[in-house]
């Protein structure tokens, strides 16, 4: 027997795959193999929140969107404040300050960054 999703359900679908996908890249980048150090981890899930924000006009996935931002916030809040995790971002010359807009963070992490040298 053959059965068709109906226009709801493929809404519903592609908007479940459009907010999944940027947390299934994220997923993959922090547990890469090759070439992961802890200066990803900052500018990797500050990017994910950005793209889970843009995408908080969802018709069906709203609540999706905010549990996985206050569960992102729950978990790694803290980590997304260290000045050690930013100022190793900040070293990496793939991120440097590219990654956030946020001056009173980059500020952080460089004042740090100046303590070890």
């Amino acid at each position: 027997m053959y059965y068709r999703f109906s226009p709801a359900e493929l809404s519903f679908l592609t908007e479940y795959a459009s907010t999944m996908n940027p947390i299934s890249k994220a997923l993959n980048i922090l547990q890469g193999e090759v070439d992961v150090h802890m200066g990803w981890l900052v500018p990797t899930i500050t990017l994910l929140t950005v793209k889970l924000d843009r995408l908080k006009t969802s018709k069906f996935c709203q609540p999706l969107i905010t549990d996985l931002q206050e569960g992102i916030q729950w978990w790694l809040g803290e980590l997304l404040a260290d000045p050690k995790l930013i100022a190793a971002a900040i070293l990496l010359p793939k991120f440097r300050t590219s990654w956030t807009s946020n001056e009173d963070l980059l500020k952080l992490g460089k004042s740090f960054k100046r303590l070890l040298n």
